[in-house]
Order: C-alpha cells, then structure tokens, then sequence
C-alpha cells in the first residue's frame, strides 16, 4: 500500500475483517495461528495500519465461515484495491490521504450527490477557478504544488464521464468570485456545458430556500456497490472528513430536502447563464 497512513479502503477491510472474526467467536491469536502469524498482526490488520494480503484474507475468510460469494468478492476488490496502484498513488507526495481516499471514493461509486457550499464542487471546477480556490486557501503555495494540485483535481473529473451525478449548488456559490472576471465566465459556461450530459443534473438552490442550510456546508454523498455503506465527504476538497452512518442518513435526508426546493435543472441553466452573463 502506497498511501502515506491509513486509507478508507483499509481501515474498511479491517474492520469487516474484525467483525466476522467476533461473529465467529474466534480471539486474534485463534485467527492469527491460521495464517501463521502473531494476535499484533491480527490487530493491525484489523485496524487497517497492516492491510490483509489476499493470500491471508482468503484463508481468514474461510476460517470465519463466510460463504457469501458476494462478500467474499467484495472484500477481495478491496483488498486488490489497497495494494493494486491506481492512478492517485503517483500524487501521494502533494496530496493528503483523506483526498487519496476521496479519489477512490469517485472512481468506485455508482452515483454521486453533492451540495456545494462555499465553492463550486471540485469535479465541476474549471482549471483557473480551480487554483484561483485554492490559491485563496494557500496563497503561499509553491508552483510546483500548484501544478501537482491542479493536476490531480482535473484527473478526478474523469469519473463524470461514466457515473450518475446530481449537484445542488447553494446560489452563494454563484454569486462569490474567484479570480478574474473571464475565470468565473468562464466556469459558469463550463457548469452549461456539464449540464447537458444526460448523466449529470445541475441545480442552484436560491437564496429564497437559504433557511434550509445546516452548518456542515458542502457535503458529498457516495452510492458504492453492495455490500458497502453509503458514505458522505463533509467539507470542500481543501478538508475532506469522510463519515458512515448514521451521519449519512442526515446527510441524505437533507440532500433530498434541498431537492425539494432547488430550481428545476432548465430553470438552473437559465439562472447560471443569467449570471454568466453578468461577468460579460
């Protein structure tokens, strides 16, 4: 495993692994006597600082008694996940393990929901408004990082191209600038243009509807193949905190409540291209 620290992936594959061990009533020196190893390692593989290779959790697997094809092939995709390289482990020495955690998230899930509070989400960002942002967070960045950052956030918009998105974008969002005037024309034609695709629904929930905002700000919710949980990313790109249930379901809850008084997808490009246009 590359990732500097404990990744999603890992800290989700320990303790899966530790849930079916007690649920066999098997201790971590039983389960670790198996695959001829100490009850520490057992512990660390439990806790995700020592992922399990796939030689040992199959053995681990059959030991617990788990027959379910389908949770045995999960738990095998995630465990090849953690030691297979995926395109983000070349960022590693920019890039913070909670955003390598957050480009996992992107490339497995099966459909995407984010409200976007204080900026436009990443995956929606122009190149310039992208570094404008994050150049309003550090100002002091090296231009090396910078490039490596930009770099990054523009290889993740791939995923648009193949998984299920819907974006409700606080109207705040719109009306706060980064950068020059033709930057943020810019990235309002870009959110036109997204908006087209038959996977991607764009819309602004205005001010009018301002009361509904709770204090976590941005959020992201991520639909992943059975049998994983629904899971939520509170906060921009620039401080990802990923969290599980029962923090999702209030997630969740208020997604569909924005929904319900966010302009239609036709009403939302006419309101970003009225204000694209206020930056002629």
């Amino acid at each position: 495993m590359r990732s500097k620290g404990r990744t999603l992936r890992a800290k989700w594959l320990g303790r899966m692994l530790r849930d079916l061990r007690e649920s066999a009533g098997l201790s971590l020196t039983e389960a670790g006597a198996h695959i001829v190893r100490d009850k520490s390692t057992i512990s660390r593989m439990e806790t995700g600082y020592l992922p399990a290779r796939m030689a040992e959790l199959r053995e681990l697997l059959k030991l617990f008694g788990v027959d379910d094809p389908q949770l045995r092939a999960a738990m095998e995709s995630l465990a090849r996940d953690i030691w297979v390289k995926g395109w983000w482990e070349d960022y590693v020495p920019d890039i913070q393990v909670p955003v390598i955690d957050l480009a996992w998230l992107e490339a497995r899930t099966n459909k995407l929901r984010h409200f976007s509070l204080p900026v436009i989400h990443g995956l929606l960002q122009t190149p310039e408004y992208a570094e404008a942002v994050m150049r309003t967070v550090d100002p002091d960045v090296p231009d090396d990082r910078m490039t490596a950052w930009l770099e990054f956030r523009m290889m993740r918009q791939d995923v648009l191209g193949r998984l299920e998105y819907t974006g409700i974008l606080d109207e705040g969002v719109l009306q706060r600038s980064f950068g020059a005037a033709q930057v943020m024309r810019e990235q309002l034609a870009h959110l036109l243009n997204l908006s087209e695709r038959s996977n991607v629904t764009i819309r602004v929930l205005p001010f009018s509807a301002s009361g509904l905002v709770g204090p976590e700000g941005g959020f992201t919710l991520f639909t992943l193949p059975a049998p994983f949980p629904l899971v939520a990313q509170v906060g921009t790109d620039a401080s990802v905190v990923q969290t599980e249930m029962p923090k999702t379901a209030r997630l969740a809850a208020a997604f569909d409540r924005f929904g319900c008084h966010a302009l239609d997808a036709e009403e939302s490009r006419v309101f970003i291209k009225t204000r694209m246009e206020e930056f002629a």
